[in-house]
């Protein structure tokens, strides 16, 4: 039905109830009236079929797909490696001068005066033996060689007035040799009885203990000079093998005991063959001790040592970087790789790179990374290339992180 029919219709019927009981008394509307009403509700009909929107469909209902939930991981940012770095090694003080005294001779430990930490000077005396024995010893050969003096005197005597034979005299000289060097072996020996300090030192540690009895060569004391200290460091052969103990630069100490001061120091020796199990060979550091800082042997220390990086040389279009050994993982093909972080937040990119070797705490890379990129240091096998990641944020927890 058109909109002309309806209104139309519309219209008769208000015209027919208007006559329809002839004599009533009705308000009616007027013809024309009731006519512009209706249009007027039509048109607000068509005003809202008109004006208003159709209603969304299905598809546009629908909420738009969540953005996946970031995970946070722990990463460290790319370093350029440094042409010369500074590398630490750990180290055992002792005294320049350092002896382990012992007797000669073997006897009786009579006395001791070596007591442990105990300082002597030169000369002074650290330990003793029972002497009886060496002294009668001495007085016997004395008695010989006096006796054969008597005998060659009597033989010259009796050679020169050629009453007796040559052969008589050169048997008395010779006699009398071999008392004169027996004498002086007891004297000798005797002399050996007593221990004495070699030079001003420290007794460091004692070996043994009064009225035992000793051999000769045994070790009575340990004794040293602590006016002048080493340090014995072990470094490894890739340092030794690019420089010598002289590619180490500048060398200082710092002591375990006093972690807030360094030290001059100069490398003073080193050993020219390697340790059949660490391969590293021992280099000595000597300075003079400290001091405000009392210094034992078998104290700890650290050496710190500026090293040039010598050992590799960069790609040209690539630095040589370096990453925590935490970020560095070996793949099923035995190379090695990390697990590259976006900042902004994004799946984790799996790179190989070229380790070179351990930097203290640190990997050189030589490809494979550039400076400022984040890389993972931990969960990392747990880390795939379709999971959502971003770096952890400092001092925060669970998600917020």
């Amino acid at each position: 039905m058109t909109q002309e029919t309806f209104f139309g219709i519309m219209i008769k019927d208000l015209n027919y109830k208007a006559h329809d009981e002839p004599g009533r008394k009705r308000s009616m509307v007027p013809a024309h009236a009731a006519m512009a009403g209706l249009l007027g509700i039509a048109g607000l009909g068509l005003v809202g079929v008109i004006g208003l929107p159709a209603a969304p469909s299905h598809a546009e209902r629908e909420p738009p797909a969540a953005m996946p939930i970031a995970r946070p991981v722990p990463t460290a940012v790319v370093e350029r490696q440094p042409a010369a770095q500074v590398r630490a090694f750990p180290g055992t003080v002792r005294a320049a001068r350092r002896v382990d005294l012992a007797f000669s001779v073997p006897g009786v430990l009579d006395a001791l005066n070596a007591q442990e930490g105990r300082s002597l000077r030169q000369g002074d005396v650290v330990a003793a033996l029972d002497q009886r024995d060496y002294q009668n010893a001495l007085d016997a050969a004395k008695a010989r060689f006096v006796k054969a003096e008597h005998d060659l005197v009597r033989a010259r005597t009796l050679w020169d007035k050629r009453v007796g034979s040559k052969a008589r005299y050169e048997d008395a000289q010779a006699a009398r040799d071999i008392a004169l060097a027996e004498l002086r072996i007891r004297e000798k020996a005797l002399e050996d009885t007593v221990l004495l300090a070699p030079f001003d030192g420290l007794v460091v540690r004692r070996h043994i203990e009064t009225h035992e009895h000793i051999q000769a060569k045994q070790t009575i004391v340990s004794f040293q000079d602590l006016s002048s200290i080493e340090v014995v460091i072990q470094v490894p052969e890739r340092v030794i093998a690019h420089g010598g103990p002289k590619g180490l630069g500048v060398v200082q100490v710092r002591f375990d005991a006093d972690e807030s001061r360094w030290f001059d120091a100069a490398v003073q020796e080193y050993s020219a063959e390697a340790d059949p199990v660490t391969r590293t060979y021992d280099v000595v550091v000597a300075l003079a001790p400290p001091e405000t800082l009392t210094v034992f042997p078998g104290m700890t220390a650290t050496v710190q040592a500026r090293i040039d990086d010598r050992t590799t040389l960069a790609l040209p279009d690539q630095p040589l970087t370096r990453v925590p050994v935490e970020a560095l993982w070996r793949g099923h093909d035995s190379e090695s790789y990390v697990w590259v972080i976006d900042p902004e937040g994004s799946t984790p990119v799996k790179r190989r790179v070229e380790a070179l070797a351990l930097a203290g705490d640190c990997v050189q890379i030589r490809a494979g990374l550039e400076p400022g990129e984040h890389v993972a240091t931990a969960g990392l096998h747990s880390l795939r290339e379709n999971l959502w990641v971003r770096p952890m944020v400092a001092g925060a927890r669970g998600l917020d992180g």
